[in-house]
């Protein structure tokens, strides 16, 4: 992965932690692909494991991989049962055609080179496997965000670089590598946030975080102060409920 995972790394006693947003987001994915009891499934970028410990729970044979080795400690300690591995998925050290699914929740477009995690990814997986790939996507949220987002649209121009890649055409990339029947399917979360600092301190533990890291100290400390009172005025005004939307991407490896 890129040094992104060093930030990860340093999120990893609190990432997913706060509100189970991708754990949300990890059951919906497996709702939609709903693979077979048993099946081998290897899931990349793991994190804290929201869908390695979902997988495993429904009777799924689960390798879990990660860059970042808080993460891998997390998941290994409290799920002893998936085999997780601290790995490089630019360079997975797994044998090849031995997978019936890949799994990456919110991954691929933060990876140096995504041409060449599918390609590994596609080594990996067994002819007719599935490859299912979250990314942000699309949410209806009726315009209670507008005034948060904006708050970073007049800071992000002083940060010191750009905290994520710009958007990636993961169907396109999909098809490059090889995958075959490239869909994809949008799915969203509308999470109740009991107050503005439980919100905050959310936001702070995965990539939103790079965001306030890129920003001088000053603004820092400004955003922040602006982003609290924004989403103080969300509480009192019916209370903050956290809508965000992913897109599925799937994909299958062909039989030959």
């Amino acid at each position: 992965m890129t040094d992104t995972w060093t930030l990860f790394d340093r999120l990893a006693d609190s990432y997913d932690q706060v509100i189970p947003f991708f754990a949300e987001f990890a059951a919906q994915m497996l709702d939609v692909i709903d693979p077979s009891h048993g099946m081998r499934l290897l899931d990349v970028g793991s994190g804290r494991g929201a869908i390695a410990a979902a997988a495993a729970a429904r009777g799924y044979t689960v390798t879990a991989v990660d860059a970042a080795p808080r993460m891998v400690s997390h998941l290994a300690a409290a799920h002893p049962g998936i085999d997780v591995r601290l790995m490089d998925i630019h360079h997975l050290d797994l044998p090849g055609n031995c997978y019936d699914l890949a799994t990456g929740g919110f991954v691929i477009h933060l990876v140096t080179t995504p041409a060449q995690v599918l390609t590994e990814l596609r080594r990996v997986l067994r002819p007719t496997a599935t490859i299912a790939l979250t990314t942000p996507g699309p949410c209806e949220d009726h315009g209670r965000w507008n005034a948060f987002n904006e708050i970073w649209t007049e800071f992000a121009p002083r940060a010191a670089a750009r905290p994520f890649p710009d958007h990636l055409d993961v169907s396109t990339c999909l098809h490059e590598a090889g995958f075959v029947d490239v869909r994809t399917i949008d799915i969203a979360v509308h999470l109740p946030v009991s107050d503005p600092q439980t919100c905050w301190d959310f936001h702070m533990s995965h990539g939103f975080a790079a965001r306030v890291e890129a920003l001088n100290p000053t603004d820092a400390a400004e955003f922040r102060r602006r982003s609290l009172a924004e989403l103080t005025r969300m509480h009192q005004s019916g209370g903050i409920v956290l809508d965000r939307g992913a897109t599925i991407h799937l994909a299958t490896n062909p039989a030959s």
